[in-house]
């Protein structure tokens, strides 16, 4: 029976995300996922609270505990973590502190001009420093993005992921990869290129409620900040 896996999203322990990690876990669940990694921006602290919520609880999808990080040159997810790896390191560095953890290096919409990928002039580093390159995410504006990507792969001989990139809940289970169990460390680099993607939405409707999901990310954003400055003033 296949195995459902999506490798990107996000608990309220990110900045412009919204979930608790309950929540994420219960949506995941209706949505038929099997396994999530929690990829929350700069700390792994949100993937450590789903591991152990469902370690309590069979029901909720088995969770992989991971981190999106803010290298010098863009973002890059290190997946299989249990501690914070912090940001502003160069991506030899970050890379090289994902691995001693034995984790995995995960690079997220590396061809999205409209977010923090890697910076374009990085990209070919990056690719060799992955153990896996995104090619769908939830969350982008135009399929040419994930094309790129998918060639990016394909250049590089990486394996490939996919991501649902969820900060909302509607956000959560858009994206997810088939295989054939669950994924360990030693395994998902080669079980990933058995893998058989698919989209719960898909086209124009797909690319159409990544725009609104973006917009409400901004929007949430500026929210934050303004109450912020409003308690320090």
């Amino acid at each position: 029976m296949p195995f459902r896996l999506d490798l990107h999203n996000h608990t309220r322990f990110s900045p412009d995300g919204v979930l608790a990690p309950e929540e994420l876990l219960e949506i995941a669940a209706g949505k038929g996922l099997d396994c999530i990694a929690v990829t929350d921006h700069d700390t792994v602290e949100g993937g450590l609270a789903c591991i152990s919520l469902a370690q309590h609880d069979p029901s909720l999808p088995r969770v992989i505990s991971g981190e999106e990080i803010s290298t010098l040159s863009g973002e890059v997810i290190g997946l299989f973590l249990s501690r914070t790896i912090p940001a502003g390191l160069t991506l030899e560095r970050t890379a090289q502190e994902i691995r001693a953890q034995g984790g995995l290096v995960y690079l997220p919409h590396p061809c999205d001009t409209r977010r923090s990928a890697v910076r374009s002039h990085h990209r070919g580093r990056a690719a060799e420093l992955a153990d896996i390159v995104e090619v769908r995410n939830g969350r982008s504006l135009r399929s040419a993005y994930d094309r790129r990507a998918m060639g990016m792969a394909v250049r590089h001989g990486k394996s490939m992921g996919v991501g649902s990139d969820a900060h909302f809940a509607g956000e959560v289970g858009r994206v997810w990869l088939e295989v054939s169990s669950m994924p360990e460390r030693d395994n998902m680099v080669e079980m990933l290129l058995e893998g058989i993607s698919g989209w719960s939405e898909s086209g124009r409707g797909h690319h159409g409620a990544a725009w609104v999901s973006q917009i409400r990310t901004g929007l949430l954003k500026i929210s934050r900040a303004a109450r912020s400055c409003f308690r320090g003033a």
